[in-house]
């Protein structure tokens, strides 16, 4: 296949869209589409035109009229028929998009023309997508088709809040989905493509940092549609591997930021509603958590932000065609890579999710609820997984059914360990304990009982069916693993949460500014020990604003052996020798003692550092008390109640 289609269709587009949006910067102005700075999630302190778009959107249509015209399709399954499609589709939103630029537009009607849009699409110019297969009803196809097309207009218009970010995701996507179209023989596709890369890219030499002009809605909503509507047909129909991968390909960075703002709103929506408070959050209402806002905050610098996304977009790009150009053997590399960034992302970027996550557990656990039907919704889900768990081990030795043998019997031994296991669980008392507080003994105790039930069926089964022992046995223990994780999974989700929140709220590196005046600020645990144990374990189940602004940092100890270790997740940064330089590196202002009968000698000498050091140090104890003598008289006798007192300042400023 010739390259002079595409490099003519690239260089074409890219000196009309400068051009057009050299255009635009005068037109702009004068038709009102200006982007006015004031709203909280705005960055610019001046206003910029914002009719980048419908430069871009201009400048395809000239270039892709005009390959229509020379014949740069020909071969290829698109045409003008597919040039008529995507004008009166594209056409929809960048009306809307121009009219919510000027005017502004309810959260709904623009939601109504991102479905309308592929809507008239799809009627025009009927889309494969590669899901169902040939001989299902073509409704399917169009539900799945608008529901994609509507995610990705959503998510490139929630990502462009950066100069140069939305529209450098979109080259991204573009030329690399373009070189896919090409190695696959989708000349016409790869021409279209590069032609609205081009076209990108003329209008970035505007947009860069600090940017002259924006994409506007207008501009973000056509890229999103454009990328979603092309992709398919570059990826083909050939590969069902590359259906999977597709979205993290064309839209990875962009689709993550919808999902931590779906994240994120929902869960400030639930708290709301648990504190009874008025007041929603919707889940299109604008905020400065984005990505890109929590990256700025960091850098403090747009155009580093912008090559950071597009960094891990090219990463996501290179990740996700890897199977579809080499084979899916190649899949278990890829599904790795994706593992590995999306740990390290959600430790970097989804504190906030988290955040508001464990808050949500640690106030839900502090409700009250309704035992019954707690009681018998998880029943009902111990049947399932107890099924589901003997349905799998079955599956897996008898290869999928293949072996169809003795199904009658296996059926007998699942119903069989399902009973048992409930009446293990039922004497465990498993329904009656509260898991959010469970220990180490609860959860073993459990196995136990898993284990004796299995146990149990196995003999009753080896009984009635002795040339099925040993096959039976196998069933039983897999059975068992399988039950083992299912039903401890929800049980142990909540506190796993809670923890999982508590490590997000004090690793927040953002911290040092802002602070109210009363708050913590960022302070490190004296003591690794069972207390400092225990002073986390306090702060887990304590509420989201109980310490105002503290964060932990991690643990002092003079044990040398624990240095470098961690505990709960929190790092033992060594003695009290290392707190001068840990003070400086980390912006310490505070130092929780959490040591039982310090020494005197100990007690002067973190005075006099606190003291050089300006810090405040606070003791965390827990002590055994007699109540007064007046409420041990009314009660009759002695009453003994064990205390965990607040934080109190001891010593220091």
């Amino acid at each position: 296949m010739s390259l002079v289609p595409l490099f003519v269709a690239v260089v074409l587009a890219l000196v009309v869209s400068l051009l057009l949006t050299r255009l635009m910067l005068v037109l702009a102005p004068k038709l009102g589409l200006m982007d006015e700075p004031g709203e909280a999630r705005r960055i610019h302190k001046a206003a910029v035109p914002r009719a980048g778009g419908l430069a871009i959107w201009l400048t395809f249509l000239l270039v892709a009229g005009s390959g229509v015209f020379c014949g740069f399709f020909t071969g290829g399954d698109l045409s003008g028929h597919w040039l008529t499609a995507f004008v009166a589709a594209s056409g929809i939103l960048i009306g809307a998009g121009l009219v919510d630029d000027r005017w502004g537009l309810n959260a709904w009607m623009k939601l109504g023309a991102h479905v309308l849009a592929p809507t008239v699409y799809f009627l025009l110019h009927p889309v494969d997508i590669g899901v169902f297969p040939e001989s299902w009803p073509v409704i399917l196809d169009f539900v799945v088709f608008v529901g994609w097309v509507v995610v990705l207009i959503n998510a490139f218009n929630l990502i462009d809040g950066l100069d140069g970010l939305c529209g450098g995701l979109a080259a991204v996507s573009l030329f690399t989905l373009g070189g896919l179209a090409w190695i696959n023989g989708r000349q016409d596709v790869a021409v279209l493509l590069l032609a609205m890369g081009g076209a990108v890219l003329g209008f970035l030499r505007y947009n860069i940092n600090p940017a002259k002009i924006f994409l506007g809605d207008a501009g973000s909503m056509l890229l999103g549609f454009f990328l979603a509507t092309l992709a398919t047909e570059a990826v083909g129909r050939k590969a069902v591997i590359g259906v999977m991968m597709l979205p993290i390909a064309v839209a990875g960075v962009p689709l993550l930021d919808v999902f931590l703002a779906v994240w994120r709103r929902s869960s400030r929506k639930a708290v709301r509603r648990l504190m009874g408070e008025t007041g929603e959050i919707g889940l299109f209402e604008a905020d400065k958590e984005h990505l890109h806002h929590r990256l700025l905050d960091k850098s403090q610098s747009q155009r580093k932000v912008a090559m950071i996304l597009q960094g891990i977009a090219v990463l996501f790009s290179l990740f996700a065609f890897l199977p579809m150009l080499f084979g899916e053997q190649l899949m278990s590399v890829s599904l790795v890579a994706f593992l590995l960034i999306g740990l390290v992302g959600a430790r970097t970027l989804a504190q906030v999710e988290i955040e508001q996550t464990g808050h949500i557990v640690h106030m839900a656990v502090k409700l009250p609820v309704r035992r019954r039907m707690m009681g018998a919704i998880m029943f009902v889900y111990d049947v399932f997984a107890l099924s589901l768990a003997v349905v799998a081990a079955v599956m897996i030795e008898t290869n999928l059914m293949v072996r169809g043998e003795a199904l009658g019997a296996f059926l007998r031994f699942g119903m069989m360990f399902v009973v048992l296991s409930l009446v293990g669980l039922r004497m465990m008392r498993v329904h009656q304990r509260v898991w959010v507080r469970a220990t180490m003994r609860d959860l073993i105790t459990l196995q136990l009982w898993l284990g004796v039930s299995a146990l149990a069926a196995f003999s009753i089964f080896s009984v009635a069916y002795a040339t099925l022992e040993w096959t039976a046995l196998r069933v039983a223990m897999m059975s068992l693993v399988f039950a083992g994780g299912a039903i401890c999974m929800p049980r142990v989700a909540l506190d796993v949460v809670r923890e999982i929140g508590l490590d997000a709220r004090h690793r927040r590196a953002d911290v040092s500014s802002g602070l109210e005046v009363g708050s913590f600020g960022k302070v490190l645990v004296l003591g690794a020990g069972d207390l400092g144990a225990l002073f986390l374990e306090h702060l887990k189940s304590s509420g989201h604003n109980h310490y105002p602004g503290m964060h932990v940092r991690g643990f002092l100890d003079e044990e040398k052996c624990l240095h470098g270790r961690r505990v709960r997740s929190f790092r033992v940064f060594g003695g009290l020798s290392a707190l001068p330089q840990l003070v400086k590196n980390e912006g310490i202002s505070g130092l929780v003692m959490a040591i039982d009968h310090p020494k005197p000698e100990m007690m002067n000498e973190l005075e006099e550092m606190c003291d050089r050091l300006d810090l405040k140090l606070y003791r965390f104890g827990v002590s055994l008390d007699v109540e007064a003598e007046a409420q041990a008289e009314s009660d009759g006798k002695d009453s003994v109640v064990v205390r965990i007192p607040q934080l109190k300042v001891s010593g220091g400023n």
